[in-house]
């Protein structure tokens, strides 16, 4: 219905010879939240008159049709409309491979083009991108002697930490352009093999998930040449996630028990307190900037909560639905308020945030995948995303 009412809106503006198209406020605008202001005013050049019948949906008419010029009721219309533009313009531009073994984590760089992977074959592997991330060549292998299953580059120090399934969790010091690595520490605190890593953004501080049911806070040297445990945090099942804030003392840590845990840690990280037990979750990521952070579930949805700056207590302000498979893997870009889910489905979407983050648009789709897509990460600085999924291959998106 509403791809007719486009059509003869258009075709009755064009008959007129009408310079301006003026777009009325209707609840299917504010229901699929493609127009948060009730008006638009587009100045059309002669040329894309013709153009414009043939399209009836309004994001894509304006986003890609329409070369006149536009004027936007609000800063979120621009928002929404432009980054729809951009996204769904993504193309794979490389693929990394793994044959007879699979790739089980990645990770960028936070400065530098360095990708680095890693899988069942014991390699870490240190790949140098392209400028346009068209073309890796490998710069280092680092073999570890067991299965890796998490990697994760230091923010700041030139260090590379591994979690292996042996139990270990190597540190490695990089030389400044990572094509010779030292072996500085090995942690053999946990019982079982290490499942994911993280470092702290702003403090000398390691957290590691395990197979033994609990994650661990590490203390570690100036240098990152040691570390010391200085706190055991039990859960329930294999932590395959743990992942800090940028700004808040908040540690989440998700389990095979499809449950998400948020602790609040103490100002020298020794003890932590749990704040929320969210249960039926598979993943999670929290806002590079703002008190917000995202999960996915097993019942396809994605969840985005708002934390209270007084107890840190969660409030869910809006389930996204969309996916027909779990999510597997929920992250927030770096710089621009876009989500992004990867889910069962072998499907990546793109989600704008507007409205402080409580309401969200998917606005693109990635497909091509003939297998779960596990996990999705975003370039620090580079408009390049990084999609692992379950057939053991690594696609570059720009």
């Amino acid at each position: 219905m509403e791809q007719l009412f486009f059509r003869l809106v258009c075709l009755w503006a064009f008959q007129l010879n009408r310079r301006q198209l003026r777009l009325l406020y209707t609840s299917f605008f504010e229901e699929s939240h493609i127009i948060p202001q009730p008006i638009y005013v587009i100045t059309l050049n002669r040329k894309n008159r013709k153009g414009l019948l043939l399209r009836s949906h309004l994001s894509v008419i304006l986003a890609k049709k329409l070369v006149g010029n536009i004027r936007y009721p609000s800063i979120h219309a621009q928002m929404i409309l432009t980054q729809q533009h951009r996204f769904q313009d993504m193309k794979p531009v490389s693929n990394l491979i793994q044959t007879g073994n699979s790739f089980l984590s990645f990770a960028f760089h936070p400065t530098k083009p360095i990708l680095a992977t890693a899988g069942d074959d014991w390699d870490v592997k240190l790949w140098r991108l392209s400028d346009d991330g068209s073309t890796m060549s490998r710069v280092k292998n680092i073999n570890v002697g067991f299965s890796v299953s998490s990697i994760v580059f230091h923010p700041e120090l030139p260090l590379l930490a591994t979690g292996c399934d042996d139990r270990s969790t190597f540190l490695c010091r990089l030389s400044p352009d990572c094509s010779k690595v030292k072996f500085s520490a090995n942690l053999l605190q946990h019982r079982e093999g290490i499942w994911s890593i993280a470092f702290h953004p702003t403090a000398p501080i390691m957290a590691t998930g395990s197979g033994d049911s609990t994650a661990k806070l590490w203390r570690l040297s100036p240098n990152g040449s040691a570390a010391t445990c200085v706190q055991t945090i039990k859960h329930i099942g294999i932590v395959f996630s743990v992942g800090f804030h940028s700004t808040a003392p908040i540690l989440a840590t998700c389990s095979v028990k499809n449950t998400v845990k948020l602790l609040k840690l103490s100002s020298d990280f020794s003890e932590a307190t749990c704040i929320a037990t969210l249960e039926d979750h598979d993943s999670f990521a929290f806002h590079p900037t703002k008190l917000i952070f995202a999960t996915g579930s097993s019942d396809n949805t994605v969840q985005l909560w708002r934390m209270s700056p007084d107890d840190w207590s969660p409030i869910c302000m809006a389930s996204l639905a969309g996916h027909r498979g779990s999510i597997l893997s929920v992250v927030f870009h770096p710089t621009l308020p876009i989500l992004v889910t990867s889910s069962s489905d072998k499907k990546v979407k793109f989600w704008i945030l507007y409205r402080e983050c409580s309401s969200a648009t998917c606005v693109a789709i990635l497909h091509g995948y003939s297998k779960k897509v596990s996990s999705v990460i975003f370039h620090p600085n580079r408009p390049i995303l990084a999609t692992l999924n379950y057939d053991s291959k690594v696609k570059l998106w720009k």
